[in-house]
């Protein structure tokens, strides 16, 4: 028996000191390829670049990974406990890795699939994600045990726990667990709930294939089975097991959502930055303030959306797109009756993304992926029509009962074209069929059908003063696309351009009493192609009239004369001067139509010169970068006092770009930049041209409007071009511009009894009603140099002592006589 035990005994020193040398021998071997451990500890987490609004609302987050970095003692209990039951329950107790984890990690890695999951604690998975690859072979796995230990010593548990779960990858470009709350439901971490926090967890393994944007059941299960586990290791009741396993996978519907649309810009933030800086702004968290104030960009919004909406209903019901085929008989029979087989036939089997089975679910799942998604509304499929009621599926594959109403769908009168509709709709057989993919708006009360408007918008809001752009709407939220409106559109200006064409007439010794005779009239232009008819809007005539009443009611006649009586030439080198390039002005009398192409934001800077009294700026859209620890990167000021700190020192954007200290501090302007400190309009011309928008704003179909806003000083413009391809207004407080444009794309018409008073102008009043709360009422200043004198109505020159048909006019005093 002593044999025996003194057998085992020094065969137990042999296997131990093998095993000790065989693992010093490896050791020794891997040393020279370990990465220093210390690179765990040292390395910094890539955060993205993130973009704010001016008082810190979150616009944009650009970078290969989204991350926001918490601390241990953020972390809410159910989240880690959710991510130790899934992963590594052991973890507080071993020294960094799981025998039998590795045990049955080799087995895998001798046989036919090669080293293929298992075996990892978390601190191995840490490893793994910050200094090794991703090969499955049996020598990284043993470099994972080396480190493993090495980081174990090197760092205590909660530090481990900690760049855990901040480095790992939790799909949809989401890395650590606070962007993944964000991602998926819109919360922060310490917001979620148990079944929440388990279903993050639940993404840590095979986030492709565990993904609740694309395979919701999938991760449904996954999550069930970590709460299961949760349950068994006592770290839940079962009470609240039962709670959190009922609970519905409810997920952001649009991953891509920020606190507040500002798409466009956050774009052109983006793309500047980089052109600037470089890369690195990808994954140095660095953060960018804009000039948006958040507030007026909401407004903005919701103003475009439901004005739309309103322009949209008034030409009538569209056909929708259908996607009958993705059904068959069966399919609808079923689902119809309530039966919701066909949507789980083939689940299992269907959500291996490895290898995707065509089934219906697939198929629903793909027409919503194909069809825009907006906050503002809900979308179906319709599965079956009856006259009083319908039945469609929703996106939580729900099928909802909706009933007629007469009241609600009265204005859904069937499209023929943009100036045709047909009879009121009796019942859902005259609006839709079954396959017909629709949009639906609730209100608290009730839920009806709703489309989407096919015309655009742009907004643009501006301090003309200092320049600095405070709403940028590029697009309706009904498109999702990019293309930036305010800045690449380039519709006719129509009538919001005749304020200049005024301006120039002002500066070129005519007055506001100063007649024109609007007459029929043809011209011969040999800058045009043929011979030239013009005619007012309304179809009348007004004989002589004074050219404060030409602007006012927008008289065509009037303004085309004034420009042939002034000189093109001599019209276009003033107008030049409120920003518009000499090059790309119409040389021809349909300037005073405004025939040029120019962008909102061009022509909201020009209408900044009439607010700030005759001086132009330049729009900017940046107030300050700050790096990932509060260190100031850029502020804007004027380019000879920009003292930002010496991080962009001696650094180039991209070699071949040559970016240099003082392009990065630059101020991001919007337009070409024009501006100088002296004044490029005499200040009396855009207070005489200010004072005539006033009155536009308070007189027909615009005063009517503008009524609601009980202002006295604002003033402002519409425009219309022929055929209604654009409409217009630019309206201005003297510390706040805004101008809006709506159209199409394509430039076809909006209708025949479309005009900017009827489109733009209720979106610019409904933006301005928030807008001016915060803006004091506006003192009338006169400018030395100008006088109120009494005119001849009838002559429109300065009145004689014996004058009866008299009113008061201003007048430079250079063409008051002496």
């Amino acid at each position: 028996m002593a044999k025996v035990i003194k057998f085992l005994f020094w065969s137990s020193m042999a296997v131990t000191s093998l095993g000790i040398l065989t693992t010093l021998i490896i050791f020794l071997y891997l040393k020279p390829d370990l990465p220093e451990i210390s690179l765990v500890n040292q390395s910094q987490l890539q955060i993205p670049l993130k973009i704010y609004t001016n008082d810190g609302v979150l616009i944009g987050e650009f970078g290969e990974k989204k991350r926001r970095p918490i601390s241990f003692d953020e972390i809410p209990n159910n989240l880690k406990n959710a991510f130790l039951a899934a992963e590594d329950n052991g973890f507080f107790k071993h020294q960094g890795i799981s025998y039998t984890g590795i045990i049955r990690s080799f087995v895998r890695c001798i046989g036919p699939n090669g080293c293929f999951g298992g075996g990892g604690t978390i601190t191995m998975q840490v490893v793994r994600g910050y200094v090794l690859t991703r090969d499955q072979t049996v020598i990284r796995k043993l470099k994972e045990i080396f480190l493993a230990y090495q980081l174990e010593s090197s760092a205590n548990k909660t530090e481990i726990f900690e760049l855990y779960v901040n480095s790992i990858f939790l799909g949809n470009r989401s890395y650590g667990i606070e962007s993944a709350a964000d991602t998926y439901f819109g919360k922060t971490s310490k917001e979620l709930t148990l079944a929440e926090s388990a279903l993050i967890a639940s993404l840590a393994q095979l986030p492709s294939r565990v993904n609740p944007i694309r395979a919701p059941e999938r991760t449904k299960s996954r999550r069930n089975w970590i709460l299961g586990r949760m349950l068994k290791l006592k770290y839940i009741s079962h009470e609240d097991y039962l709670v959190a396993v009922s609970e519905p996978v409810n997920i952001s519907k649009n991953i891509k959502s920020y606190d507040l649309d500002s798409r466009h810009l956050a774009e052109l933030i983006r793309q500047e930055v980089i052109n600037r800086y470089g890369l690195r702004a990808y994954s140095e968290g660095w953060k960018v303030y804009s000039t948006i104030d958040s507030k007026l960009q909401s407004k903005a919004i919701e103003s475009i959306s439901e004005r739309l909406s309103e322009y949209d209903k008034r030409h009538g019901w569209r056909s929708k797109n259908n996607y009958l085929e993705i059904f068959s008989i069966e399919d609808l029979d079923a689902l119809s009756n309530l039966n919701y087989s066909p949507l789980t036939e083939g689940l299992e089997e269907s959500f291996d993304f490895l290898d995707i089975k065509d089934t219906l679910i697939i198929r629903v799942r793909n027409t919503f992926d194909s069809n825009i998604f907006m906050h503002s509304h809900q979308r179906g499929i319709v599965i079956d029509v009856n006259e009083d009621n319908f039945k469609y599926l929703n996106e939580d594959l729900k099928i909802v009962i909706l009933e007629w109403n007469d009241e609600i769908y009265k204005w859904a009168r069937r499209y023929i074209s943009i100036n045709s509709r047909g009879s009121a709709p009796q019942n859902f057989y005259d609006l839709i069929k079954p396959g017909d993919f629709i949009y639906l708006k609730a209100t608290q009360d009730s839920i009806f059908l709703d489309q989407i408007p096919l015309a655009e918008a742009a907004l643009i809001s501006i301090n003309p003063i200092t320049g600095s752009i405070s709403s940028y709407v590029g697009g309706s939220s009904f498109n999702d696309g990019l293309f930036d409106r305010v800045r690449l559109s380039f519709p006719q200006t129509g009538s919001s351009f005749k304020p200049f064409v005024y301006a120039s007439a002002f500066a070129n010794n005519y007055n506001p009493s100063s007649l024109i005779n609007d007459a029929p009239i043809i011209f011969n232009d040999e800058n045009l192609e043929s011979f030239w008819r013009p005619e007012n809007y309304t179809g009348k005539f007004y004989g002589p009239t004074r050219l404060r009443e030409g602007l006012v009611q927008s008289l065509n006649i009037v303004s085309i004369k004034l420009l042939r009586e002034l000189g093109i030439s001599k019209a276009n080198n003033y107008i030049s001067k409120f920003g518009f390039e000499r090059d790309r002005l119409p040389n021809d009398l349909s300037l005073a139509l405004g025939s040029g192409n120019f962008s909102p934001a061009e022509v909201a800077r020009s209408y900044g010169v009439i607010a700030n009294n005759g001086y132009l700026v330049d729009l900017h859209y940046v107030s300050k970068i700050l790096d990932r620890n509060g260190n100031q990167v850029f502020l804007h000021k004027n380019l000879d006092e920009n003292k930002a700190t010496d991080i962009t020192s001696n650094m180039t954007a991209f070699p071949w770009l040559n970016t240099t200290e003082l392009e990065a501090k630059k101020p991001y302007s919007l337009l070409k930049e024009v501006s100088n400190s002296e004044r490029v309009v005499d200040e009396r011309v855009t207070h005489i041209v200010k004072d005539i928008l006033r009155e536009h704003t308070r007189r027909g179909s615009t005063g009517r409007k503008t009524s609601i806003l009980k202002r006295s000083d604002i003033a402002g413009k519409t425009g219309t071009t022929n055929d209604a391809k654009s409409t217009w207004f630019s309206g201005f407080h003297d510390d706040l511009v805004t101008t809006v444009w709506v159209g199409t794309d394509d430039f076809t018409s909006l209708g025949d009894n479309e005009y900017g008073s009827s489109i733009a102008l209720p979106i610019w009043v409904d933006y301005m009603s928030l807008a001016l709360e915060n803006l004091p009422e506006s003192e009338v200043k006169i400018p030395s140099g100008i006088s109120y004198v009494r005119v001849n109505k009838s002559t429109g020159e300065i009145a004689n002592s014996g004058d009866i048909n008299t009113y008061f006019e201003l007048f430079l005093n250079e063409n008051i006589p002496n």
